[in-house]
């Protein structure tokens, strides 16, 4: 992987974003690294472009090891950077590319976003066939949506029926397919780390020709030592949680996730900093 696979701000953008102007926080503990994981079901090899199906913020403390993923919904109402009116956060990467993504985010969550990377869903099943499969329990109506027969145990899944998996939509709501993106990530985390050197060092290849991110290797190299270090447990928030919103519908009849911005704001900088966010701007 090399900087050739950092995003171009293209003209087809409705919403320009400068690089250097991502609304990043000043002064967060620095010993935790923040990037932004973008991933689309879409099938378009242009991962830069259209909505996102899934956002979530991997955090890296790169002095203990320690992993903190956190899923955010993707049909939350906010304000996303240079448009009039509050749209879905997953609308951000169609407006503006990955920047205007973390720049919202930014703006969102109190954070300091320089990274991301974004992949399609439709990759993990040659990273997942590549590792032999990845052990998920699942629901008795998980499993029936897969073609599996109900069992209390951990059922080893193929790449096509971890995407299945990821891909449910009718048992729930998006908190549930978020869960469930979230807990495919973890468990894939998890058996990374009972890899050698050399089978992770493997993995990490497959993974990177199936992203475009503008981390170089340089800055990626550290955190995934540094996450080995640590054991690679990682530990999940999903927001806004239980309290912290309501469903709504916007005027056109959209249906959206109204939410308390400071609550969220205040959950997951608790999440990851132990310690209550700064002010917000104004």
């Amino acid at each position: 992987m090399d900087d050739a696979r950092e995003v171009e701000v293209a003209d087809s953008f409705r919403i320009a974003v400068d690089a250097g102007d991502l609304s990043a926080v000043q002064g967060l503990d620095p010993d935790w690294e923040n990037i932004l994981i973008l991933g689309t079901d879409t099938g378009n090899a242009q991962l830069n472009y259209g909505r996102t199906d899934a956002m979530m913020v991997l955090s890296v403390n790169t002095r203990t090891g320690e992993l903190k993923l956190t899923s955010l919904v993707r049909d939350m109402l906010v304000d996303i950077p240079g448009l009039n009116n509050q749209n879905r956060i997953n609308t951000a990467n169609a407006f503006g590319g990955p920047l205007l993504a973390m720049k919202t985010v930014n703006q969102v969550l109190g954070l300091n976003i320089a990274r991301y990377a974004s992949i399609n869903f439709g990759g993990f099943v040659r990273v997942i066939d590549h590792l032999g499969g990845v052990s998920l329990v699942l629901s008795p109506g998980e499993a029936g949506i897969i073609g599996l027969s109900g069992s209390d145990e951990a059922r080893l899944l193929n790449g096509k029926q971890a995407l299945e998996y990821v891909r449910i939509r009718s048992l729930d709501s998006n908190f549930g397919r978020n869960e469930r993106q979230r807990k495919l990530l973890i468990a894939l985390l998890a058996q990374v780390k009972e890899k050698d050197m050399s089978e992770v060092m493997d993995a990490a290849a497959e993974v990177l020709a199936l992203v475009a991110t503008n981390l170089t290797t340089a800055e990626l190299m550290p955190l995934l030592l540094a996450a080995l270090k640590g054991g690679g447990q990682i530990v999940p928030l999903s927001l806004p949680a239980e309290g912290q919103y309501r469903l709504t519908q916007t005027d056109s009849g959209a249906s959206v996730v109204a939410f308390d911005a400071e609550a969220v704001r205040q959950s997951f900088h608790q999440f990851v900093y132990g310690q209550d966010a700064p002010a917000a701007s104004k």
